[in-house]
This record gives structure tokens, C-alpha cells and sequence, in this order.
């Protein structure tokens, strides 16, 4: 797979900055050198904006389209670790610092993606206090849940995980209202995510279709029944 910052073209700063609250947490002028120093790319699906291992010299932030957050274990696998959406900036305490990356960030559909200097960032995180409180509060949220994910995922049965991970995808992601989760998910991506076979994936997503419980689109999903994926994450057979 493609490395982002390789063959993509610049596109113009996008709108929504300000819907950010660690970045509206900067001083003005800081804030405004920030964004004028940004770099908007697309990626295609299954390029990355950085693997594993690299150091962090850009701080991405999700504009449009979804990234998967990926761990490789010690064994080769991947692990889906989390979905990143519009608006979401992608921050450890790892872009504090110089070292390597524990997460790969790689496009699950095509995005637009926001790269921000680290420089200013890291110099406001470490003098001034409210930068400082809202890059713990961010960072919090994230790992929060980051940790809610792996919960729903980690479940004795298939079912109960992948269940838990699209009840979890619709609460964090979705409209719990129309029940639509708007990412393009692969069967493997579920596969990754919910620690099982693209087989056994396939087998239970056609299942809950003629049962009714979800549609599957070319554009996301949609949750028909929530109480039955709700019933299965918590280990009721269906």
C-alpha cells in the first residue's frame, strides 16, 4: 500500500477547524499559523498516512471520508484498534515526543486529510495551560474510546463481537436515530476489527440481512434491529 504522503496532490484547507476544541484552544496567533501552514491531501482507500514505527512529523486530522487505526501484533496480525471520522484529530502522547508509533492510519475509503505542523502544537501543550487541559481532554476521550472498542470486541463468541463493534461504530460514528453508520467497512476490515475470518464475517452479516436486523450498503450500514445486535453483543443467541 501507498505511503499518503507519496503521489497525492495538495487540495484547498478545508472548512471545520473550528469545530476542533484542542485546536480553538490555541492562541489566536498560533492557531492562525497553524492552519496556514497546513497541508490537505486525499488519500485513496488502503493508502497510509503513517505506519507503525514511523515517527510522527504531521498531525493528522480527518476532514472526509473514515481511517482505520491499526496495531500488528508481535504474530503478523492486524488489529483494527479504532475508526477515525470527520473531525477527528488523531493524537497521542507520542506527537509530544520523538518516538516511534505504536498505530498505522490507513484509509478505509477515500479521504481528505488535514496534516498540521506538530511544532506550534507541542510548544503550546507545553506552556500553556489551556492548550494543555484540552490536549489531556482529547487524548482522553480517544483512548476512552479506544478502550470501549476493545471491550466490545473482545467477547467470547463472534457474534457478541461483531455485534458489540457495530452497536459501538453506530454510537460513536453513526445515527442511533436512522441507525446508519456511514463508513464503507470491508467484510475484512469487520474481520480485523472483531478478531475473526472474513469468512465467518460474510456467513453472520448475510444472516442478520435475511433476519432483518441490518442492510448492508455500498456507502456504510444500517442497523433495522438494534436490540438484536445489542442482545448478541451481550451474548443472547440470535
Amino acid at each position: 500500500m501507498a505511503h499518503a504522503l507519496e503521489q497525492t496532490r495538495p487540495f484547498p484547507p478545508a472548512s471545520g477547524y473550528d469545530k476542533l476544541p484542542f485546536l480553538e484552544a490555541l492562541p489566536p496567533r498560533v492557531r492562525a499559523a497553524t492552519l496556514d501552514r497546513a497541508v490537505t491531501r486525499r488519500l485513496k482507500r488502503g493508502q497510509a498516512a503513517f505506519w507503525q514505527g514511523e515517527k510522527i512529523r504531521l498531525l493528522p486530522v480527518v476532514l472526509e471520508g473514515h481511517a482505520k487505526l491499526i496495531r500488528n501484533t508481535a504474530g503478523g496480525r492486524e488489529v483494527v484498534i479504532d475508526f477515525a471520522g470527520p473531525g477527528t484529530p488523531i493524537c497521542w502522547p507520542e506527537i509530544l515526543g520523538d518516538a516511534p508509533l505504536t498505530l498505522s492510519f490507513v484509509a478505509v475509503e477515500d479521504c481528505i486529510i488535514s496534516f498540521l505542523p506538530i511544532a506550534p502544537v507541542r510548544h503550546c501543550v507545553s506552556s500553556d495551560v489551556r492548550s494543555s487541559l484540552a490536549y489531556a481532554e482529547l487524548v482522553t476521550t480517544a483512548h476512552r474510546e479506544m478502550l470501549q472498542q476493545l471491550s466490545a470486541t473482545r467477547a467470547a463468541s463472534v457474534p457478541a463481537r461483531l455485534g458489540g463493534l457495530l452497536m459501538f461504530l453506530l454510537e460513536r460514528r453513526g445515527d442511533m436515530t436512522t441507525g446508519w453508520i456511514p463508513i464503507r467497512l470491508s467484510r475484512q476490515d469487520l474481520a480485523d476489527a472483531a478478531g475473526t475470518t472474513v469468512e465467518t464475517v460474510i456467513r453472520l452479516m448475510r444472516k442478520w440481512e435475511k433476519a432483518g436486523v441490518l442492510e448492508t450498503h455500498r456507502a456504510g450500514v444500517r442497523i433495522l434491529d438494534q436490540m438484536v445486535l445489542t442482545g448478541a453483543a451481550d451474548g443472547e443467541s440470535h
